[in-house]
């Protein structure tokens, strides 16, 4: 008797999952319907793309186990990523189009660097725009600032925004020069080692943000006061101490260790400095000497 109540009992719960799966995939399938009605008879773009691509996902990565239901969901997403390819194309030169055109009129020259990803060079940072995943990156060289959605007016309002950021945060290569080897030391401190022995070079990040600080704020205002330094800025800041000839100093020079091979594998250990649109190293220690 106990066997056929846990057969039951097995039975039922079959019954309940196989309930619950086919109100998710309805649930899946009316959202679908609702962005198709939505992006019904927009203009090819990639803010609709990103909406198709939004459908896509939803009936996509599982499986109903009722092979009906699969085979008319299967031949839904088929469908769906035809009418894509048509609209991927379509939307990319929308996009392409107006990227180019706000782009001249801020006076923004435009660089191809790569096409699968395509990478556009937009002096001095870089966009990196993926239009499967329906978003773009705004770089450094190769140093990540932000994520952004697939949209031209927001891309280059990033670009304008970092760049007044950089341009308010540099200061001039002879006083970074100096700032950097007091952070070096401090980091020699804490590590308890001696005088020109190499460091990480990105454990200098958060000393630089301590000496960002004013020393007469340090007591007034605290910690809470310290503002981050990015990535980003260190590697900037560094590409311009190259340009500006100040490598050395009163008689101290600035050692720079490149990172090759498997060193460069864990990309935050290491920070890549560009050389102009196409060219740059990933270092991955400093030392004064």
């Amino acid at each position: 008797m106990a066997n056929d109540t846990t057969a039951d009992v097995g039975l039922l719960q079959r019954a309940e999952n196989l309930l619950k799966d086919i109100r998710s995939h309805a649930r899946r399938v009316s959202r679908a319907k609702d962005l198709l009605a939505a992006v019904k008879g927009k203009e090819p773009s990639s803010k609709s793309y990103a909406e198709w691509l939004e459908i896509e996902r939803g009936l996509g990565g599982y499986e109903l186990g009722v092979p009906e239901l699969d085979a008319q969901r299967a031949e839904l997403i088929e469908a769906l990523g035809a009418e894509m390819k048509k609209l991927r194309i379509k939307a990319r030169m929308a996009f392409m189009q107006k990227l180019e055109m706000l782009a001249e009129a801020q006076d923004i020259a435009l660089e191809k660097l790569s096409e699968a990803p395509l990478v556009l060079f937009a002096d001095p940072l870089t966009f990196e725009i993926d239009f499967d995943a329906g978003g773009a990156r705004l770089l450094y060289g190769h140093e990540p600032i932000c994520e952004l959605p697939l949209d031209a007016k927001e891309l280059l309002g990033a670009h304008q925004t970092t760049v007044e950021e950089l341009e308010r945060r540099t200061i001039p290569s002879e006083d970074f020069f100096d700032r950097l080897r007091a952070a070096y030391r401090m980091v020699l401190a804490a590590d308890g080692t001696e005088k020109g022995d190499r460091v990480d070079l990105v454990d200098v990040l958060v000393p630089l943000s301590v000496l960002g600080l004013e020393r007469k704020d340090w007591r007034n205002k605290g910690p809470g006061a310290l503002e981050p330094y990015p990535r980003h800025l260190l590697a900037w800041q560094l590409a311009k101490l190259r340009r500006d000839g100040v490598l050395e100093r009163g008689g101290v020079r600035l050692d720079l260790g490149a990172a090759t091979g498997g060193s460069t594998k864990n990309k935050q250990n290491v920070l890549y400095i560009p050389v102009g649109a196409k060219n740059g190293q990933y270092y991955g220690s400093l030392r004064f000497g």
